[in-house]
């Protein structure tokens, strides 16, 4: 991503917002049965509607899993729940408070307070779960407390706040009232070194990573700023970088990392041992032009978001089960005859209308199916396989919009 600037060309608005239905009956269609980890849903698109983005940054998730979403250049924090529907915004231009200007980082703290990295006015500013603001601090210059250019904030355990201050090339850290703790950083490649570091994360340990973008390094901090350690290099193989812009860390401690000009996300173990990789340039559903944010929510929801051109929001996460692993998952219960034949009869009709672009008797069926198995739990049904299957069930109505 470019130096934040105040002002940038328009562009035509062109919405590429998908819903979530849609995308489940592409999956449903598509994925193979025991498929697992994928695309789930897309929304956004050029433009300043709401649910549309102009050049887009950061994101973060919050104790309910909403999304907040750093819409740089229309200067406001969209908020999205899980589906992609539209929950609030805040912010306007200006430098006032509770105003923005090029805003590039979010995050929340224990209590959902959403902390802003407010780039071009060089502070952090801090509102409430409702878009309240509440405070703000800091000024352009090189002093503690001061930025140039704060693109990115984290938060800890504690609610200490972390800054990626990017001309600085340092971090900064402060309480959650905004008073200076400590810093670290200066330019250069060494182990507490940094070329215009985009991004900061934190771990359930506390320990701080960075997104030391042009040295293409992922480097790991103790909260007090002691070194760790590092990963990565210029390239295009499994564990290296061509300008890493963003990183998170998940619930399990996976590093999560927008390896941007190679069009890719990477995932990490904690010590920074490569484990998977996934997309390639484009525009299509998991490809990437310029990723520069990522997140990830207490479901295990990954969510990357693109800058110009795609300017949009991409969920992934477990697939739905596809009704041939019903099927599946059916007949290896060893069910009586009738039984079997009744359960599996009802989801090829489920299929077949699923095909055919019924969604609504696809979900009729589905209930029809929820029901004949709530009913034999216990009975015909073992209660433990049953119990499972039942939970798939719903979950594959969930992602079809069933009620």
């Amino acid at each position: 991503m470019p130096t934040p600037r105040s002002i940038r060309t328009s562009r035509p608005a062109l919405l590429i917002a998908t819903g979530l239905l849609c995308t489940a009956l592409a999956l449903l269609f598509a994925a193979p049965a025991g498929a697992s980890f994928g695309f789930l849903a897309k929304w956004g698109g050029p433009g300043e509607e709401v649910g549309q983005f102009n050049s887009p940054r950061g994101a973060a998730t919050d104790s309910h899993d909403n999304l907040y979403v750093a819409d740089t250049f229309n200067n406001r924090i969209q908020v999205f729940d899980l589906t992609g529907a539209f929950v609030r915004s805040f912010g306007s231009f200006g430098s006032g408070p509770g105003q923005l200007s090029a805003p590039t980082g979010v995050a929340t703290d224990s209590n959902d307070n959403v902390y802003v990295a407010d780039a071009n006015n060089n502070r952090i500013e801090v509102f409430d779960s409702s878009g309240a603001y509440v405070r703000a601090w800091g000024s352009f210059g090189t002093t503690d407390g001061r930025f140039e250019f704060p693109l990115d904030v984290a938060t800890d355990s504690h609610d200490n706040v972390y800054v990626a201050d990017m001309e600085n090339n340092r971090i900064q850290k402060f309480d959650s009232a905004g008073v200076f703790i400590t810093k670290w950083g200066s330019f250069g490649s060494g182990s507490k070194q940094f070329n215009t570091p985009f991004d900061v994360a934190t771990d359930s340990a506390d320990n701080v990573y960075v997104a030391d973008t042009g040295n293409n390094q992922i480097k790991v901090y103790d909260s007090s700023g002691n070194f760790i350690r590092r990963w990565g290099s210029l390239g295009s193989g499994d564990g290296q970088f061509n300008s890493p812009r963003a990183v998170d860390v998940d619930n399990e401690g996976d590093v999560y990392v927008t390896d941007t000009n190679n069009g890719r996300i990477q995932v990490f173990d904690p010590a920074g041992t490569f484990l998977r990789s996934w997309g390639a340039p484009g525009s299509g559903d998991g490809q990437f032009e310029f990723a520069d944010g990522v997140t990830t929510d207490s479901r295990g929801h990954v969510y990357v978001v693109e800058t110009f051109p795609n300017d949009r929001v991409q969920q992934f996460g477990q697939l739905p089960p596809t009704i041939p692993k019903l099927i599946a998952s059916v007949e290896a219960l060893g069910l009586p005859h009738g039984i079997e034949n009744s359960l599996v009869s009802k989801l090829e009709n489920a299929q077949k209308s699923l095909e055919k672009g019924g969604t609504g008797s696809v979900c009729g069926k589905l209930g029809a199916l929820t029901s004949e198995l709530q009913a034999q739990l216990g009975k015909k049904i073992p209660i433990v396989p049953g119990e499972e299957l039942l939970a798939d069930v719903l979950e594959t109505r969930a992602s079809l919009g069933c009620v």
